[in-house]
């Protein structure tokens, strides 16, 4: 099965997610700025499947699927004599923020066995998903759900976050909907697809991206209101956390007891072990807990999220280290900055471990550890801050000598035919013309039948 786009728009002139990536993902957008890019190269073990942006599973007009997409195919056809007939395509990452929903696309197409007498019923399918691969690499083998004919079966792990959406109207289409995504749910899935002995399977990666971090500026704890929580988070790279963002931290572990402003003016703070002064309106038990909406000028820390790190985070060090001045010039004198709380955060996300308290450029000091030990701060993983006094409040002195982290941020734009350079007057690029919006309709080639349809009919 190969998807090809009825009608494309050109992409807006942007900035690139990463330096090593960045080629990739101007190409990737001007192919299709809404859907991840398809790789031409076959490989083998791999079923076909449509990238879908998350924000397509809502508000879709769900039309009558296309005739001929559900019958076995005609006579003369046929792939080879397989039963699960599929043109196989290496995926993209499918990419989502946390606490978004995302889709991972599954369908495939069945012809009659000969095995099976004229007026025999084939077996219905049998479907598997499966997590095989963590975001760090590791091999998994963790069962999601297994479906066959009506019956779907979650794993306990799984039961109220994962769903088939299509499959109930169309057995042919397995798409795994994640209703809410989790930083631990980034990996690679597999979809698994038996009829009677015969079986394929397609792999397909998923990235998670964002951080959810609280925030205390310099002075005493609980200070800020809810305008100057928004200003703090924009000031750190970041946006005020949403409810969801909150509720997609504490479920991979996130524990922290003070209370905080999100972003529908509510304050809530994450606690997964119970203990004397974190119970809130949950008493012993694990959850966020939450004081209901306040009034905007009560005075409370933040939550902030910060979404995906357009640049590098590099720890700096020198002989006698930096006051806050020094530090700051040391990341000029290297075309750089001193990086952000929501950028350390983000840094420490995607692996960054180092065992160095530095400054960043709100005056504070901190350090990022993935792998806790000894002298490190604790037992847990996370961004340790350095405060000044023991009720974790103040930040160190500006004359007091730490390592530093500095951001190089990547600033590119989209340029004629060469893929991908560098803006060198170090701005945002300007935004270009804008080609008319994609029609929302793919054609798909069935061997020589080609079906057009909206995307909200892959979810049917």
């Amino acid at each position: 099965m190969l998807l090809v786009p009825e009608r494309q728009r050109r992409a807006r002139p942007h900035r690139a997610p990463s330096g090593s990536l960045a080629a990739e993902t101007c190409r990737a957008t001007k192919r299709s700025p809404r859907w991840p890019g398809r790789s031409q190269h076959r490989a083998p073990g791999f079923l076909p499947g449509i990238l879908l942006h998350p924000a397509e599973l809502r508000g879709l007009s769900l039309p009558a699927r296309p005739p001929g997409i559900r019958a076995p195919l005609p006579a003369g056809s046929q792939d080879g004599g397989k039963v699960i007939r599929i043109r196989k395509v290496q995926h993209q990452a499918v990419r989502a923020g946390l606490g978004e929903p995302v889709a991972l696309p599954c369908l495939f197409l069945l012809q009659p066995s000969a095995a099976l007498g004229p007026n025999e019923p084939p077996d219905p399918p049998r479907v598997k998903w499966s997590k095989v691969r963590s975001a760090a690499g590791q091999r998994e083998d963790v069962p999601v759900l297994v479906a066959k004919d009506n019956a779907v079966k979650v794993v306990k792990a799984y039961e109220g976050r994962v769903s088939l959406p299509g499959y109930p109207r169309d057995r042919y289409n397995a798409t795994l909907l994640l209703s809410a995504a989790r930083a631990s749910d980034a990996g690679l899935y597999r979809c698994e697809v038996v009829a009677g002995i015969d079986d394929e399977q397609d792999l397909l990666p998923l990235e998670v991206t964002g951080v959810v971090f609280h925030y205390r500026p310099a002075g005493e704890r609980y200070a800020l209101t809810f305008a100057a929580a928004r200003r703090a988070c924009l000031d750190n790279s970041a946006v005020i956390a949403s409810p969801r963002h909150l509720q997609a931290a504490f479920e991979d572990g996130y524990d922290n007891c003070d209370a905080g402003w999100l972003a529908d003016r509510t304050v809530r703070y994450p606690i997964t072990l119970s203990r004397p002064g974190c119970y809130g309106d949950r008493d012993s038990l694990p959850g966020v807990r939450s004081y209901g909406q306040r009034e905007p000028g009560e005075e409370y820390d933040v939550y902030c999220y910060a979404s995906e790190l357009q640049g590098t985070v590099f720890h700096a060090a020198a002989p006698g280290r930096f006051t806050w001045q020094g530090a700051r010039q040391h990341c000029q004198s290297r075309g750089a900055s001193l990086a952000t709380a929501g950028q350390l955060h983000l840094a420490w996300r995607a692996g960054l471990d180092q065992c160095d308290p530095g400054w960043l450029a709100d005056g504070s000091v901190r350090y990022p550890i993935r792998a806790p030990r000894r002298k490190c701060g604790g037992e847990a993983a996370g961004v340790r801050t350095v405060y000044q006094f023991p009720n974790r409040t103040g930040f160190p002195h500006p004359t007091a000598r730490f390592d530093a982290y500095c951001y190089k941020g990547n600033l590119y734009r989209c340029n004629g035919n060469t893929p991908l350079e560098r803006d060198p007057s170090g701005d945002p690029a300007p935004p270009g013309p804008v080609q008319p919006r994609h029609a929302g309709k793919w054609r798909i080639r069935l061997g020589k039948a080609v079906h057009e349809y909206l995307i909200g009919e892959l979810m049917r």
